[in-house]
């Protein structure tokens, strides 16, 4: 018998505006830091635009309108101000902003290509949520691009490049294909949802479980085979 090394998906929708996937992203990476097989994790980022054709407004008013009145709204940004201060993070509701991505979104997918995602992602939430900038703002997100490390010539190229925006509508198919309605969305190996800012405990518990069931998929027997170096006899 072989055991071959396995190595675990992780696909995960989000978007800019949503006000738990900053902080669900901070809590996935602390179960990922803490999971011993991390440098078999294999990560794909998706866009899930939670506000399409909506013009950007408040992030206020937004919120009242999407939850019936003010007294909800409160209650949830509450919820949200002390999760993320529990991760270091600064939510200014007063500041921010909601509304269709798309242009940012388009910017991260040209990012990625140019392995410059992360630090992109990054960058985008802690201008929306923290400084108050905006990721409605043609200009703002191409200034935000070029503080990322992309050149302002590229980012303002990307932002016309059919190619890219498609790309988004093409991930938002995909999620919805498979019943994805809202975002933060991990998919594990195709097979396992976590939906939502869940604990990086539970993150870590589900990466644990997934490479478990894995290694048992991926025992095999061994026969007669060829490879760089010839064949078995």
């Amino acid at each position: 018998m072989q055991t071959l090394k396995p190595v675990i998906t992780i696909d995960i929708w989000s978007d800019l505006v949503c006000p738990w996937c900053w902080i669900a992203k901070k809590r996935f990476e602390k179960g990922l830091a803490a999971f011993e097989h991390r440098d078999s994790v294999v990560i794909r980022q998706h866009s899930f635009r939670i506000a399409e054709g909506m013009p950007a407004m408040p992030f206020r008013d937004a919120l009242y309108k999407k939850l019936g009145g003010q007294s909800n709204a409160e209650l949830m940004m509450n919820q949200v101000d002390t999760a993320a201060k529990s991760e270091g993070l600064r939510y200014n509701f007063d500041t921010m902003l909601f509304g269709d991505t798309e242009d940012a979104l388009t910017l991260l997918a040209a990012a990625r290509l140019a392995g410059l995602g992360e630090v992109m992602t990054e960058r985008f939430y802690l201008a929306g949520t923290t400084e108050g900038r905006s990721l409605f703002d043609r200009d703002e997100l191409i200034k935000l691009a070029a503080e990322s490390g992309m050149a302002a010539e590229a980012a303002a190229e990307a932002l016309n490049d059919p190619s890219l925006r498609a790309s988004v509508t093409e991930d938002e198919s995909t999620a919805r294909s498979i019943g994805v309605s809202g975002v933060p969305l991990f998919l594990l190996n195709q097979k396992y949802a976590i939906s939502g800012a869940q604990a990086s405990e539970n993150f870590l518990s589900a990466l644990r479980q997934v490479w478990d069931e894995k290694q048992e998929e991926m025992t095999v027997t061994a026969g007669q085979a060829c490879g760089a170096d010839g064949c078995s006899i």
